[in-house]
């Protein structure tokens, strides 16, 4: 029987024939497919034809010199199949697919933003993540950009017209647009949306993204790949392990490193952590938002044996660089197993109350039911991934569709809920913390022998590399590309709030304002991850960043003048 990408890659074939120009199969579940400028549409659409729930992942722009080189990453049945098209750099124009498939839309206005790509017919062609009075012609992404480019006021930001729409409900334009963001009492991260409402009703919604955007993909080309293991943990505070385990797999992927069958099983065990962590922080946080406050703080209290365990396995709390390039850094210490086995089973019998106060408390159900509904249709129009995917019904989590580390040897659940709206989508995260303690205590017990390590060369073969992991957020996407040097050529980074940020427009219309908060928080975006900010002094070229306190004494400076 031939596999996915097999029979990916012979039906391209057969219906494009010479307009193919290569075709690499790297390895199992994987295939890249380059075609003439202006066949990427054809397919991509045979693409979504021939498989059923396929949709795409994200859009690669790299910059080749005189070309900038295209990556359309199709997700087709635990497969990655990649379509290559090339543009002209003088020109770079080429047709979008968001007329086949919705979920390309950011992906697209993301390579328009920071390579200078027009893709023609697109809906909404503007800035993603650059401010509005960036330089015209300035793009970070591309090989030949230079800083001193850069003169414009960084903090001089406008956010240009809306293009949504301003009619009501009753098609009138009696509507009212509400700001909230991107400094908000209700966000914790920056970030801006436009709000029509009729009333008391969401007529449309508008996301502006960028506020926090850091620049880390250009970043890490002037690192070494172990240095980026550094860097990449950094895009996010909460799912960094899923980060780390996603890079390092790339690069693995890219110089053919097999790693031991025991650091497959460490890794799994602290991205589990890192799960809980994160849908604990999540349902914390939905508590407060709900106006439970006492759930807030009791998710927060039990969150903490948490964070406990992954200092006694990684030496640290919220960052454990923990994983690396070849392995991991740190093996289990010797008897650590009873302690975890006693620390879960207690978080286990707690989780049960949390599940009857998500199922039974009539406040929780009456302000999450039939709020935010994305149903199984958009959501695979969209393209949306994880909880929010899997809250609508629709059976697809990486670790089963395309497993790694040590997922296809330890028995688990996939958790959907058909309700489709945001108690589904919470309900989600509640058993998937049973289903990660269930793979922590196997993976603990049936632990391989032998090294967590294998040595790695600072340099890589040439080639390119996709990677997925299921972070707690949904499928996360880390492309690397190697030019057969310390550096890596090209990281591309998808974080899963991007894919699902899309659906906020979908679930909050029609909502009322007062469920804004519920329908946002059920998505559990991560800003940072998302946007991905370094400061830059254009004229010595000197880069850094700032600590929290010293932006405030900053403002203090700022307000004294």
């Amino acid at each position: 029987m031939a596999t996915v990408e097999q029979a990916a890659v012979d039906i391209l074939k057969e219906k494009l024939g010479d307009k193919i120009l290569e075709i690499v199969t790297p390895r199992p579940r994987r295939a890249f497919v380059l075609v003439k400028h202006g066949f990427h549409r054809d397919a991509v659409s045979l693409l979504l034809e021939q498989f059923e729930r396929a949709g795409i992942s994200t859009i690669t722009g790299i910059d080749l010199g005189d070309e900038i080189e295209l990556n359309y990453h199709m997700r087709c049945h635990g497969a990655v199949i990649t379509i290559k098209s090339r543009v002209s750099k003088e020109k770079p124009q080429i047709e979008t697919i968001t007329d086949l498939i919705a979920g390309a839309t950011l992906y697209e206005q993301e390579v328009f933003d920071l390579l200078g790509v027009v893709f023609k017919r697109h809906p909404n062609l503007k800035r993603l993540l650059l401010s509005e009075d960036w330089p015209e012609g300035s793009y970070p992404l591309r090989k030949d950009w230079n800083p001193q480019d850069v003169k414009e006021n960084p903090y001089n930001v406008h956010t240009g017209p809306s293009k949504i729409n301003d009619q009501g409900l009753d098609g009138t334009t009696y509507t009212t647009n509400v700001v909230i963001g991107p400094q908000h009492p209700a966000l914790l991260e920056p970030e801006r949306f436009l709000f029509k409402v009729d009333g008391e009703v969401v007529v449309d919604v508008e996301p502006r993204l960028g506020y926090v955007h850091r620049g880390i993909e250009k970043g890490a080309e002037s690192l070494t790949f172990l240095q980026d293991v550094h860097l990449i943990e950094r895009i996010c505070g909460i799912c960094n392990v899923s980060h780390t385990t996603c890079f390092c797999q790339a690069v693995e992927s890219v110089g053919e490193i097999e790693i031991p069958p025991r650091a497959k099983y460490l890794r799994t065990i602290v991205v589990e952590l890192n799960r809980i962590h994160s849908h604990l922080l999540l349902l914390g946080t939905a508590g407060l938002v709900l106006g439970y406050e006492s759930l807030f703080q009791y998710m927060f209290r039990d969150r903490e044996p948490t964070l406990d365990l992954m200092e006694m396995i990684t030496g640290n709390r919220v960052v454990p660089a923990f994983n690396t390039i070849g392995g991991v850094r740190r093996d289990l210490k010797p008897g650590l197993n009873e302690k975890i086995e006693n620390i879960l089973e207690r978080f286990e019998k707690r989780m049960r109350f949390y599940k009857d106060v998500f199922q039974e408390d009539p406040t929780m159900r009456l302000r999450t039911e039939g709020v935010g509904v994305l149903k199984k249709s958009d959501a695979l129009k969209l393209c949306v991934a994880g909880p929010v995917l899997r809250g609508s019904g629709i059976k697809m989590d990486v670790r089963k569709d395309d497993a790694y580390a040590a997922y296809d040897e330890i028995p688990f659940n996939m958790i959907t809920y058909k309700e489709c709206d945001c108690w589904a989508r919470l309900m989600v995260r509640v058993d998937e913390i049973v289903e990660s303690i269930n793979i922590i205590r196997y993976a603990a017990e049936n632990l391989p022998s032998g090294p967590y390590r294998v040595k790695v060369p600072r340099k890589q073969p040439k080639g390119e590399a996709i990677s997925r992991v299921e972070a707690p957020r949904g499928e996360l996407v880390h492309y690397v590309k190697s030019d057969d040097s310390v550096h890596p050529y090209r990281v591309k980074v998808r974080s899963p709030t991007l894919a699902n940020i899309i659906s906020f427009r979908e679930i909050a219309k029609g909502g009322y304002v007062a469920d804004i908060p519920t329908a946002l928080i059920s998505l559990d975006p991560c800003f940072a991850c998302m946007d991905r900010m370094v400061f830059l002094d254009v004229n010595t070229n000197r880069s850094w960043s700032w600590r929290l306190d010293e932006m405030k004494s900053l403002k203090g400076e700022v307000n004294g003048r």
